[in-house]
């Protein structure tokens, strides 16, 4: 019989959301607003930070020094959206598995707390434990987001090899493996070959499949 999993720790934005485009379109209206210019190719925005994708997206508009404006302007657009956004197939009845059975479970994402927070109160989604990218040094492509999690589950560190994180991006992924932890790579954002390229040891397509899978009591691990 396998192990039990130690833990289950997820990503927010294509994991447990489906808010890329809501999050694209308010880069798209910040950066209108500040620079004048549109987005070019936005998918390779995906994953990033919204710290760091605002650092790019000055640098390129040839203004760096105005990324901390361009990142408020975003902020705001998104707040305004914020009620766009739909929990992604699986996700409230995965949630309610996982309260029932009293399971270690949180969210570790670059999303910053205050949208996390407001859209799984919008949603009715209740989570016992949500780590941002404003409690961490370093945000994903970085392990710390997991790690901090982790630790904050009461999950060892020998533990983490039987930790199982669901991402959808190549820096989430590649952050999980850095981490230590069994990565289940979601294709919302990319193929199943462009995830397991990237390190993860499993994909599906959302989190219906884990609760059809019963993973929480026949982990694939």
């Amino acid at each position: 019989m396998a192990k039990p999993a130690a833990g289950f720790i997820f990503d927010f934005d294509g994991v447990v959301v489906d808010s890329l485009s809501t999050h694209l379109r308010a880069w798209e209206s910040a950066s209108i607003a500040l620079f004048g210019m549109p987005l070019v190719n936005p998918s390779r925005l995906i994953g990033y930070s919204t710290t760091s994708i605002g650092m790019l997206l000055a640098r390129e508009a040839g203004d760096p020094a105005r990324a901390p404006e361009l990142v408020r302007l975003k902020r705001e657009a998104l707040e305004s959206q914020k009620d766009s956004v739909e929990a992604l197939p699986g996700t409230k009845d995965l949630f309610e598995k996982l309260a029932v059975n009293n399971l270690p479970w949180g969210i570790a994402s670059n999303a910053n707390r205050a949208f996390i927070t407001q859209t799984l109160a919008t949603l009715g989604l209740d989570v016992p434990l949500v780590v941002s990218v404003e409690d961490v040094r370093n945000p994903k492509p970085a392990p710390d987001v997991f790690l901090l999690c982790a630790t904050r589950l009461g999950i060892s560190h020998l533990d983490h090899k039987r930790t199982i994180v669901f991402e959808d991006s190549v820096h989430g992924i590649h952050a999980a493996v850095k981490a230590g932890m069994f990565a289940v790579g979601l294709t919302t954002q990319h193929s199943a070959v462009v995830l397991r390229k990237a390190g993860a040891q499993l994909t599906c397509e959302s989190l219906a499949d884990v609760v059809a899978g019963n993973w929480l009591h026949e982990p694939p691990i």
